[in-house]
């Protein structure tokens, strides 16, 4: 089926160049004013196609939609990957949509209004994963900002067939831990500290070794509330920093005060 159409004043339904053919995405619509940084977001599940969610009205416990990013005046893409929508393809689950995220990423950098030297991917929890293997093989990103990823892909084995038979190099190339050392985008892996994937932090801090990426347990915040407060700091953040300046780096105290505010 084809991905829905948005509301026009929010957001585009595009197509992208992808290695299979022409993926479909969601797109904020050009804008004058210069050009501004831009995130490509990869949200979670295994389907990973557009739907209303990118626009719907969602519980701030579960807000999955990236919204912060275009209400901050960033270009935010949303991009359908294989096996989704009418793309061509079947799903591979964490091998070839990695490619399609970063031919979006190629995609985005060159609109009008999109500054080249900005642009970002994030993504959370399955989408958290692809969007940090999509950073090791686009060195073109200025950052990365991953919420809730998993370091080895088995243990959704249970629920996919796919997955369950994956073993050697096809279970390798699947798993961030298995290349994260050659990671040179600076890159934050952010998650919820209560019911979350902290287990992913030590393996993922111990195959990366000396490579850019750096550990944000939230107190205070599952998996999913974690999203909302702090895609919004992130946003903010990202809209206000100079062109020149190096990547955003979230800290503990800033994102500790964004989730307490967003409780009260």
């Amino acid at each position: 089926m084809p991905a829905p159409t948005p509301p026009k004043a929010l957001l585009e339904l595009v197509r992208y160049p992808a290695p299979l053919g022409a993926n479909a995405a969601y797109i904020t619509p050009v804008r004058g004013g210069g050009r501004r940084p831009a995130v490509v977001w990869i949200h979670g599940g295994m389907d990973w196609g557009l739907d209303a969610f990118a626009w719907a009205p969602a519980p701030r416990q579960n807000d999955q939609s990236a919204r912060a990013f275009r209400e901050a005046g960033l270009v935010l893409m949303l991009p359908s990957l294989r096996g989704s929508d009418d793309n061509p393809g079947a799903r591979e689950y964490f091998l070839g949509e990695v490619d399609d995220v970063v031919a979006a990423i190629d995609f985005v950098a060159q609109r009008p209004d999109v500054d080249p030297a900005r642009v970002y991917v994030a993504g959370h929890s399955t989408g958290g994963t692809v969007a940090l293997m999509a950073a090791v093989l686009s060195p073109r990103l200025k950052g990365a900002y991953v919420f809730g990823p998993v370091g080895d892909v088995s243990e959704y084995a249970p629920y996919f067939p796919l997955l369950a038979r994956a073993r050697g190099t096809e279970l390798w190339l699947r798993n961030p831990v298995s290349y994260v050392e050659h990671l040179r985008v600076p890159t934050q892996v952010i998650e919820g500290a209560d019911h979350g994937n902290m287990d992913a932090f030590e393996p993922l801090r111990v195959a990366a070794k000396s490579a850019p990426l750096s550990f944000l347990p939230v107190p205070g915040a599952t998996h999913f509330s974690v999203l909302a407060p702090v895609t919004e700091l992130l946003a903010r953040k990202l809209a206000e920093a100079p062109a020149e300046a190096p990547a955003v780096h979230l800290t503990d105290a800033e994102v500790r005060e964004a989730v307490s505010a967003r409780a009260e």
